[in-house]
């Protein structure tokens, strides 16, 4: 791991990079058990999308096969790992394309048009390693909302926990590969069940890269949580921030102990500015307990080369595959490469796209086969769907 870069960079302007254009970008879409919420969201990336970006749906380990045949139904590539895991789906997102910048989005998000050309400016910059955007609830969709604040360019490890979220994310492919890929010991599906995406920014930006925060790429996000269930969602994220915590504090310790009092003190203050809001009060308490349970439980792991090792990883989970038979990979970029022969097996007559095969990082986390499917004729964003 190199050393943190908690002191800003010099300012310079290095020479611009040629700006890249819809055929250099693939969206990922990550998605268990949500088919009807898949399905929205890829009819709003059909409407919002420039013909050429290729789609990919991962279905991570879903009981059905309702995940690929929405994928099926609009027009998108999709595969699957029956190992479910966030960041072990975010990981064969990145093996089954060769777009050089790759934009991940959640299955409960919608497009809002403009969305990939902000982000593809801003890999313009050659230091620029990943651009997110903001991320606005479903029910501000038509209404005048707040300018965009101006794009704000990170360089600091600890500004990774400001840098942005999984719901709109993107990043150089390679660079990404080059530090190890997702954590998958980190994110949703797995007991540390958040800061995969946090994580991330602070490896790249411990690397040597630049992460823009730029609000004029947006998605609107259509899944309301409440009660329980949206205690459980801060307790998951509390669980990945407390792991995050523990990781630097051995990766390196002053970055560690400022991500941890960064961590702590928003949770308390935030807690305490609740006052009588039993809600807020509730995501807080849990994040912060979360927090606590997941640097006690991540202490223990191992690390290699910036990632957990994977010792325990979830079961497959099998599902019936509707058409044509499965090709059984190992996911994970640590354990194998995404085999160069998967992808031009022929699904409905039509050769699928080409998958060149990641590199093979020493990243640990040795994981159970997972079934990977090639579904669809593997087309880019050009005729898909334009459903509402």
């Amino acid at each position: 791991m190199p050393p943190s870069r908690d002191s800003d960079r010099p300012a310079g302007r290095p020479a611009a990079a040629p700006l890249p254009g819809p055929g250099d970008l693939a969206v990922v879409v990550c998605s268990r058990d949500r088919a009807d919420l898949l399905r929205r969201s890829l009819a709003r990336i059909a409407q919002a999308t420039p013909s050429g970006v290729d789609v990919l749906v991962v279905d991570s380990g879903s009981r059905t096969g309702d995940t690929l045949a929405a994928a099926a139904d609009a027009g998108v590539r999709a595969v699957r790992s029956d190992v479910p895991g966030l960041s072990i789906a975010r990981n064969l997102g990145l093996a089954s394309t060769d777009r050089p910048i790759v934009l991940f989005t959640d299955d409960d998000c919608l497009a809002v048009e403009g969305w990939t050309g902000a982000v593809l400016a801003g890999f313009g910059d050659p230091q620029v390693v990943a651009v997110t955007g903001r991320m606005l609830d479903h029910t501000l969709a038509g209404t005048p909302g707040a300018a965009p604040q101006p794009a704000r360019h990170l360089r600091r490890v600890v500004e990774g926990l400001d840098a942005g979220h999984g719901a709109l994310m993107a990043f150089r492919r390679a660079r990404v590969l080059a530090v190890g890929g997702f954590d998958d010991v980190l994110g949703a599906g797995r007991e540390l069940a958040g800061a995969e995406d946090l994580d991330m920014f602070c490896r790249l930006i411990a690397a040597g890269g630049v992460v823009v925060q730029d609000e004029a790429s947006v998605v609107l996000h259509a899944n309301t949580r409440e009660g329980d269930d949206h205690a459980r969602l801060y307790r998951g994220y509390g669980l990945g921030l407390g792991a995050l915590v523990a990781k630097w504090l051995r990766l390196d310790a002053t970055t560690g102990a400022r991500l941890a009092a960064t961590v702590v003190r928003r949770a308390v203050l935030r807690w305490l500015r609740a006052g009588t809001d039993r809600r807020a009060r509730a995501a807080q308490g849990a994040l912060l307990a979360g927090a606590i349970h997941g640097w006690r439980t991540a202490r223990h792991l191992r690390l290699r080369a910036g990632v957990f090792v994977d010792d325990r990883p979830p079961e497959p989970v099998p599902a019936p595959a509707p058409g044509r038979p499965a090709r059984s990979v190992p996911t994970g970029l640590a354990a194998a490469t995404v085999p160069t022969g998967l992808a031009p097996a022929t699904v409905q007559g039509v050769p699928a796209r080409s998958v060149s095969a990641p590199p093979d990082p020493a990243a640990g986390g040795e994981h159970a086969l997972a079934r990977v499917q090639a579904r669809g004729p593997g087309r880019t964003r050009e005729g898909a769907d334009d459903a509402s």
